[in-house]
């Protein structure tokens, strides 16, 4: 599917009535009605960028932003704003996508790769500014706080410092400058305040950690997030400690202060899963950093009972060892209206050992007259989030795709094998037409190969991807014309003469309606192994 134009925007937009009623039908059908709004243009670059990551809080980033231009105009001049939605099929897409019309110089970003707090990750990725200011986006500054920002970033242009600011309480009467390293209600920190920080003139000063509604670098300086980090937590404190590890620090400025909306009326509390994910981002940081979790999981058995923490930590463990962990991303091809087919895959992948924020399922485009070109497109927006979200390497599924049983086995000694070893292809199946490649050297489940196609299983590693975003074309118009001079995307890929691409032996991924292509000594196991026991037609998109 094709993304959408925006509703409300431009010549022919729908009137009042036609927006309720467009609202409604989004209501009425959810996921299988998805608004899609593209990425607005690229900013010119400014000195700051405020940016902002949402999930279905339209209110919040529309407060935000008229707060910004009514109480900071005097140097709005300087700054950039960027919303990037984690919810983009969600009803407050539209809306969110129009304020890009509304606000010169707001930029809209569709993002769905990772939900959850982690998503702040991508405005350092989009920004185009020097410096970026990170919000909650129902976050509001007090004024003069963002030209405080604008005087530092001046007399400090090259900081590689993380710059915070007080939290001024509703009531105004509580300035929280900074987080006391303590565990707190499944968080490790909690509010508290030095003196030093509660007049707003006061120069800024060392703090070992705070919250992180509100947040400021050079954007060169950012040390990134942890690709695995999904749902809510655990960033705190794991931020600060990569930035000393870089050899800076964090800062309180004092005239940088912010109001946070923390009381929303909920239906029901927090359930043991957002526990339970909270734990998992924890247990990721630690793991990143080499420190110990003990303290982590002493307190969440205080919260969720010893035995569930035992569980998610047995969990973890077991997801580092999957031979599929070592992929920064796992991104799954499927047209929206083949909802039987995604449920098909999450249940292989489940099979796996791969849990579902692991996986990040791809709209495919459809393009019914040539599915080559959709296929290709859709590949190209994979390796563009990939790329963008500085991965080191993605794996690509297909919705037809099929598992060899044991493929963690020979994936887990293959990925082995291929540790330390340049590559830029990797191949979980592929059709081979019957030809013969000789295993890598030292090797028993890899092999080099040449002239693969099908694309249902394949791993790009970074060395790729800048080659073939620059190859591959970005609109279907584009896409058509390079598809008459190479037929399809793996066509091409079969032509790379290259001694980097690999593929596991034995193969340990096939298509639904393509299993001939694989060995005959395998193809009995592949077609005992469909789990849903029908023949699932191929991926519109996929080459044939």
């Amino acid at each position: 599917m094709t993304p959408k134009e925006t509703p409300g925007a431009g010549p022919g937009a729908p009137d009042e009535a036609g927006l309720a009623a467009l609202r409604e039908l989004v209501a009425a059908t959810g996921d299988r009605f998805r608004l899609r709004p593209q990425p607005g243009p690229v900013q010119e670059p400014r000195t700051l960028t405020v940016g902002m990551a949402t999930y279905d809080d339209y209110d919040g980033v529309y407060f935000t932003v008229t707060s910004l231009l009514l109480h900071h105009a005097e140097v709005m001049d300087r700054v950039s704003i960027l919303v990037v939605d984690n919810h983009p099929a969600g009803p407050h897409a539209w809306a969110l996508k129009r304020l890009e019309q509304e606000v010169p110089q707001l930029r809209y970003v569709p993002y769905d790769r990772r939900a959850g707090t982690a998503a702040r990750d991508r405005i350092f990725r989009e920004a185009t500014s020097d410096w970026v200011m990170c919000v909650d986006s129902h976050v509001q500054l007090a004024p003069g706080a963002l030209a405080a920002l604008l005087d530092y970033i001046d007399t400090h242009p090259d900081s590689g410092d993380l710059i915070q600011g007080p939290l001024v309480s509703t009531d105004q009467r509580t300035v929280s400058t900074h987080w006391e390293p303590r565990w707190h209600r499944g968080m490790y920190g909690v509010w508290g305040t030095d003196p030093r920080g509660t007049h707003p003139g006061a120069p800024p000063f060392e703090i070992g950690m705070q919250g992180l509604g509100l947040f400021a670098c050079r954007t060169k300086a950012w040390p990134g997030l942890n690709p695995a980090l999904a749902g809510h937590g655990g960033e705190e404190g794991h931020l600060h400690e990569k930035f000393r590890r870089a050899g800076h620090t964090t800062l309180c400025l004092p005239a940088l202060r912010w109001m946070h909306r923390f009381n929303v009326p909920r239906t029901k509390r927090a359930a043991a899963s957002t526990w339970y994910q909270s734990l998992f981002n924890y247990l990721i940081g630690y793991d990143e950093l080499g420190q110990s979790p003990h303290e982590a999981i002493a307190h969440f058995s205080t919260l969720i009972g010893e035995k569930a923490v035992r569980q998610a930590v047995a969990d973890y463990e077991a997801e580092k060892r999957n031979p599929f962990t070592p992929f920064d991303g796992i991104t799954c091809i499927n047209l929206d209206e083949r909802p039987d087919r995604w449920k098909a895959m999450q249940g292989r992948l489940s099979a796996l050992g791969l849990r579902p924020e692991r996986i990040h399922r791809l709209p495919a485009v459809a393009t019914p007259a040539n599915h080559h070109i959709g296929c290709a497109l859709s590949h190209r927006q994979a390796l563009k989030q990939a790329h963008t979200d500085n991965l080191d390497s993605l794996l690509v599924l297909e919705d037809d795709v099929l598992f060899l049983p044991g493929t963690t086995w020979v994936l887990r000694r293959a990925m082995t094998e291929l540790t330390g070893r340049t590559w830029s292809l990797l191949y979980l199946g592929g059709a081979d037409w019957g030809r013969t490649f000789p295993q890598t050297e030292g090797c028993r489940h890899l092999e080099n190969v040449t002239g693969i196609t099908t694309t249902h299983a394949i791993a790009y590693h970074r060395s790729a991807f800048t080659h073939l975003l620059d190859e591959l074309p970005d609109t279907i118009e584009g896409m058509t014309a390079w598809i008459h001079r190479h037929t399809a995307i793996d066509q091409y890929l079969a032509r790379w003469d290259r001694p980097d691409l690999y593929r596991t032996v034995p193969v340990i991924a096939a298509q639904t309606n393509q299993i001939e292509l694989v060995a005959e000594d395998l193809r009995d196991q592949f077609a005992s192994h469909t789990f849903t026991g029908i023949d699932v037609p191929a991926l519109g998109g996929a080459p044939r």
